[in-house]
């Protein structure tokens, strides 16, 4: 008894990698896809800390937006997101937020702290 579920756990540890495995390559195509149509991006600069920050999002699918902070006159990536399009309008906070997704009104999701934190920018460093 124990062997077979041992079995059907590793199977279905394999069919969730695999899975999870799809998914990320679905991803990053759409990311080389935005990245090959640099006509398709628009930019907002931060109207807070002087300017300090830029934006650059774009459409990756229908409904999919990828979104990029940077600081501005830098090429360094410092933060992305991949979002469902619930209004593509970004809002910058007075308190060192960018709020993306306006669907969520906590700052848990669909926000980032300005800086970006070093977990923002491990992340938009991987593939």
């Amino acid at each position: 008894m124990l062997r077979r579920s041992a079995h059907l756990l590793r199977w279905t540890l394999c069919i969730a990698l695999l899975l999870f495995g799809i998914k990320y390559c679905f991803e990053v195509k759409a990311r080389v896809r935005a990245d090959n149509h640099p006509d398709r991006w628009w930019s907002e600069v931060s109207p807070i800390q002087g300017g300090a920050y830029t934006a650059r999002l774009a459409f990756v699918s229908r409904d999919t937006i990828l979104l990029r902070l940077y600081r501005t006159g830098s090429p360094t990536l410092l933060a992305e997101r991949t979002y469902r399009e619930h209004g593509v309008a970004l809002s910058w906070t007075d308190d060192g937020w960018l709020i993306y997704d306006t669907s969520d009104t906590s700052y848990d999701e669909g926000s980032i702290q300005l800086p970006p934190t070093r977990l923002d920018n491990l992340r938009a460093k991987l593939p």
